[in-house]
Formats: C-alpha cells, sequence, structure tokens
C-alpha cells in the first residue's frame, strides 16, 4: 500500500532543492546586452550571456539591419541579419577582464561585400585573376552566409549590475550569394553567357563583428520561506 512522506521533511527535501537550483549561475547571472556602437546606424544588435562556470559562459546574440539605401555605403541596400553561438574563457572570475571565445554563425544579405573588412582573400593570392572579380560601386549580393571564427575582448563591471564590454570577431566565412545592379542579375561568367548561376561561392577571412555592448545582469527574485512551516 501506497504511504505518503513525511510532510515535514517532503517540504524540507523540495525546498532544499529548489535553494539549490536558484543559486546556480546559470540563471543567477544571465546578462543581457545591447551594442552602443551599432544602435546611432539604426543597426540593433542584442544579446544574452549565461555563466557556466566562474570563468565560462555562453552567449546568443543577433544582429539585424534593414536599409534599403545605405548613405555609407554609395546607397546601396544594407539588408543584414547574423545570429551567433560562442563559448567564452575568461581571465579573472564573475566572467570579467579579458576574455576570448569561439563560435559559429549563420546570416543572410543583400549588400555591397565591404573590402575593409577582408583580412585575406584566396583570389588576391591567385595569378592571372581577371579583372570581372572586382565589384563596381552601384552593384550589390545578395545571399547567405556562414561563420567559423574567434572573438577577443574585454568587460568592465560598473554599479548596479551594469557594464561595459568591448569586443572584435573575425574568421572564415562561406557565402553563397547572386550578384545584381537594381532588380537585374549581373554575375554571369562572360558577356555571351544566357543562362544564370543558382549562386556564387567566395570563401574569406573577415572582420565581421565587434562593438561597445552595454550589459545589464538580469536579477534573480528568490522568495524568503520558512523551511521549517
Amino acid at each position: 500500500m501506497y504511504k505518503r512522506p513525511h510532510t515535514k521533511n517532503f517540504i524540507k527535501v523540495k525546498h532544499l532543492m529548489f535553494l539549490l537550483l536558484v543559486s546556480s549561475p546559470l540563471i543567477a547571472q544571465t546578462e543581457s546586452k545591447v551594442n552602443l556602437a551599432t544602435l546611432p546606424f539604426l543597426i540593433p544588435n542584442f544579446g544574452l550571456e549565461v555563466p557556466l562556470s566562474e570563468k565560462q559562459s555562453f552567449q546568443i546574440d543577433a544582429l539585424g539591419s534593414f536599409w534599403d539605401k545605405q548613405p555609407l555605403l554609395d546607397d546601396t541596400p544594407f539588408h543584414l541579419n547574423q545570429v551567433f553561438l560562442e563559448y567564452r574563457w575568461y581571465r579573472k572570475e564573475d566572467t570579467q577582464n579579458w576574455f576570448i571565445g569561439t563560435h559559429v554563425g549563420f546570416g543572410m544579405f543583400t549588400l555591397q561585400k565591404p573590402s575593409f573588412a577582408v583580412i585575406y582573400d584566396y583570389w588576391e593570392e591567385k595569378e592571372d585573376v581577371e579583372t570581372r572579380f572586382d565589384i563596381p560601386d552601384d552593384e550589390y549580393q545578395s545571399g547567405r552566409a556562414a561563420f567559423y571564427g574567434l572573438t577577443i575582448g574585454y568587460k568592465k563591471r560598473l554599479k548596479k549590475g551594469f557594464g561595459l564590454e568591448f569586443f572584435i570577431g573575425a574568421g572564415l566565412t562561406q557565402s553563397w550569394y547572386k550578384g545584381y545592379k537594381g532588380p537585374r542579375r549581373v554575375d554571369l561568367d562572360s558577356p555571351d553567357e544566357t543562362v544564370y548561376r543558382p549562386f556564387n561561392g567566395s570563401g574569406e577571412v573577415v572582420a565581421y563583428r565587434g562593438g561597445l555592448m552595454l550589459t545589464y545582469k538580469i536579477p534573480t527574485f528568490v522568495t524568503k520561506t520558512n523551511i521549517d512551516e
């Protein structure tokens, strides 16, 4: 026959499990973030960082841009979204000071690929590369990209749960895209072609993320309970 556990002992066990749960760094130290460097350009970049130990954490962040014409990029479209998953190691406890992280990401874009951010381009090392790889100012690309790289940065705690974090990330990008001039496809292999390629492909080492994050520790609210009740 089933017997109920003693009510008082059962309540103590439940309270103990609850205290262990809320004391976990996974819940107690979660931080929300917003990138102060991209906000003036109306490009929101938000993130959440969850500590896994005193010096390690996991972060997810997303960036989005919705410009049909970007004045700083010769009035070409600047539609961009990126999502990154990152694992971080910090120099000091409480996930602060210098850090390094490894990440993977995925994004979709409609923009003119920025040459200033390219660290290494395979095609520049090839001999006899034709000028057809150069992109005119009034053309742009639309497609998707995968990112594999590293982030380095520095985080400083401020008062009342706030903090600042400077970071920059770079790595290998693998892109699949189509070329356009206005609404017209322009990525043909030669002027005599009449059939467009489904997608172009490219791979470069690029600096593709960075900025200054304002961070905030999300508070946890634990109700004090008398475990003897």
